[in-house]
């Protein structure tokens, strides 16, 4: 079958999965150990979801604001270091039909990446969680990089020799991701940006209620459908 675009990258957190309720587990455990420390937010699933999409240098000082930057960036990779060991094994919650879409994309000829702004190791932890490996064929991270998304979106494009591809993701950071990357959006309408105001978004190309829906989507020269 001849294709439009050659790839597709894709944000993690509220895109492929929903690891929120772990992540708040880890941070109910890491301030436990540090009971003089005041959070600016109630870390739960509730908070962990508004928030989601931000660098960890971001949340760092929304969370910890009366905190020196060091020490409240150092909090972080506590939480951080934790949700790695747990999640391997623990999971988060696939959305529906993600594991049967990523298997029909790669078997009509797309190639597969995520690119998310997220500590290193985490999405790595997704992969082995849930068996992803044989579909996902590279990723990079800001925790990694220390680079914004538009840019590690643009390293995996480089590394891989892709020229066509597009960028799946469902929040506001992911829209200025794949702007800043010059390739097209898909918002995912399902994620946390729609259901939790700070991450909406109005900037994409073309929008999918489910991943499921993203086959046929691609099927469509989705730069002729932005949304102004």
């Amino acid at each position: 079958m001849n294709i439009i675009y050659d790839s597709i990258l894709f944000d993690l957190d509220g895109t492929l999965w929903d690891a929120s309720s772990v992540t708040a587990e880890t941070w109910v455990e890491v301030l436990k150990n540090h009971p003089g420390v005041s959070c600016a937010a109630e870390m739960n699933a509730h908070t962990v979801k508004t928030y989601m999409g931000l660098t960890n240098e971001e949340l760092a000082a929304l969370f910890f604001p009366d905190l020196p930057f060091d020490e409240a960036f150092a909090l972080m990779q506590e939480s951080c270091a934790l949700e790695n060991e747990w999640l391997p094994v623990r999971g988060g919650t696939l959305y529906p039909s993600v594991r049967k879409t990523l298997e029909a994309l790669c078997k009509s000829g797309y190639r597969l990446f995520i690119v998310s702004n997220c500590q290193d190791g985490y999405i790595e932890a997704f992969l082995d969680a849930h068996g992803m490996r044989d579909v996902i064929g590279d990723w990079e991270c800001s925790g990694r990089t220390g680079l914004p998304k538009a840019d590690n979106i643009r390293a995996v494009m480089n590394r891989n020799g892709l020229k066509n591809a597009v960028y799946v993701g469902d929040t506001v950071s992911d829209a200025v991701g794949a702007r800043g990357a010059e390739i097209p959006f898909v918002y995912c309408l399902y994620g946390f940006g729609e259901a939790y105001g700070r991450g909406k978004t109005d900037d994409y190309d073309a929008a999918v209620e489910t991943i499921a829906d993203l086959p046929a989507l691609l099927r469509q020269r989705i730069t002729e459908q932005r949304k102004k």
